[in-house]
């Protein structure tokens, strides 16, 4: 009798103490019931207060057909959404049906939808696990042709056109940062799970990439005053490090070191100057020579030429045991006057030996 009486005494205790303790997390995912495709519920449409992002369930009801399954996430899983004959449904225009896995994410995500105006019915006979949301068309940036014709496609990886996987994925990140300043501008709100998952994007039939979409706002937050200065520059920081992933991959990093180096552009040489068989080089330190003077017996010194600190070698002078440097200009056979025609030297690439100066017949010694 006293054995029973304790068993007993304990059975109440034990009854008494799990309903007084917090339902555990796995408990409460539990009770969230998920939807089955084809299965048909009723939900309740809301009315949304954009300012402060409450709403009200209070705009009569709109039943529905589950669809298939589309995406599954961290807060829970996202069906399609058949409306059949059902005009309250039709009325709604492109919807989706999110059932939420984890609880604690509902409050919150309906907060933010309403905010923006994008919750348009919830369940209200089960906790509120089910949200209808607007619907929006779209494949995430891993999965575009685009980004899958520039990668997945080119079985030598070492073959990646950088170039054009960096411009493609420069390109997805503007558009993203644009549709979330939109949201920033619009509604007053910054979307705090920016990722492949979370953007949609929008492509031709060519594979152009045309529009991005935020969507899964159960991660956000109003900016406050102090963030309100910086928060546009905040935004589009946030959606390039959101895409920073495609340039951290093993294959783009290797495609970078193996990228062949832009060549040198060196600078094009100068015109040669006039009479002169190279071309003038600014601060040359052997400028060229000049010719001697008729009728003078020693070369006149030529002017110094730009950037160098000694002037020109002058011609040597008729009847000198040294050879004639090269002359600038080649005095006419008619000159004037018993002096040397100065004669051109062969080019600097030539091995011969110079040219003994030409002396006029007058002055020929027997």
């Amino acid at each position: 009798m006293v054995l029973l009486t304790t068993s007993l005494f304990f059975f109440v205790y034990a009854i008494t103490i799990s309903h007084a303790l917090p339902t555990p997390y796995y408990a409460r995912t539990l009770e969230a019931r998920r939807p089955t495709v084809g299965e048909t519920l009723t939900m309740s449409k809301t009315k949304n207060t954009v300012a402060t992002g409450d709403f009200s369930p209070t705009e009569g009801d709109v039943t529905f057909t589950v669809g298939d399954r589309i995406a599954a996430g961290s807060a829970g899983i996202v069906f399609k959404v058949e409306c059949g004959a059902n005009a309250a449904c039709e009325a709604l225009g492109p919807v989706v049906l999110k059932f939420y896995t984890d609880l604690d994410q509902v409050a919150d995500e309906q907060k933010h939808l309403a905010k923006i105006n994008e919750l348009k019915a919830v369940s209200t006979g089960t906790g509120d696990k089910l949200s209808l949301m607007q619907g929006f068309e779209g494949t995430n940036f891993s999965k575009t042709k685009a980004y899958l014709k520039l990668t997945e496609e080119v079985t030598d990886k070492s073959q990646l056109d950088l170039k054009e996987i960096q411009t493609l994925v420069s390109h997805a990140t503007d558009l993203a940062a644009k549709n979330a300043l939109q949201y920033l501008e619009l509604h007053n709100i910054i979307h705090d799970d920016i990722n492949d998952a979370n953007v949609l994007f929008t492509e031709t039939d060519e594979g152009i990439i045309t529009r991005a979409q935020l969507i899964d706002w159960d991660k956000a937050h109003i900016p406050t005053p102090a963030e309100e200065a910086g928060a546009q520059k905040a935004v589009t920081a946030k959606t390039a490090a959101a895409f920073q992933r495609f340039f951290d991959t093993p294959e783009f990093e290797k495609g970078q070191a193996n990228a062949p180096k832009k060549p040198v552009k060196r600078p094009a040489p100068r015109p040669a100057a006039p009479g002169s068989a190279k071309p003038a080089v600014l601060g040359s330190a052997k400028p060229a020579t000049a010719a001697a003077v008729p009728g003078s017996a020693k070369p006149v010194a030529p002017a110094a030429a730009p950037g160098s600190a000694k002037p020109a070698t002058a011609a040597a002078a008729p009847g000198s045991a040294k050879p004639a440097a090269a002359a600038a200009a080649v005095l006419p056979a008619t000159a004037p006057g018993p002096a040397a025609q100065a004669v051109s030297a062969p080019p600097p690439s030539s091995k011969a030996r110079p040219a003994v100066p030409a002396v006029a017949p007058a002055n020929r010694r027997p």
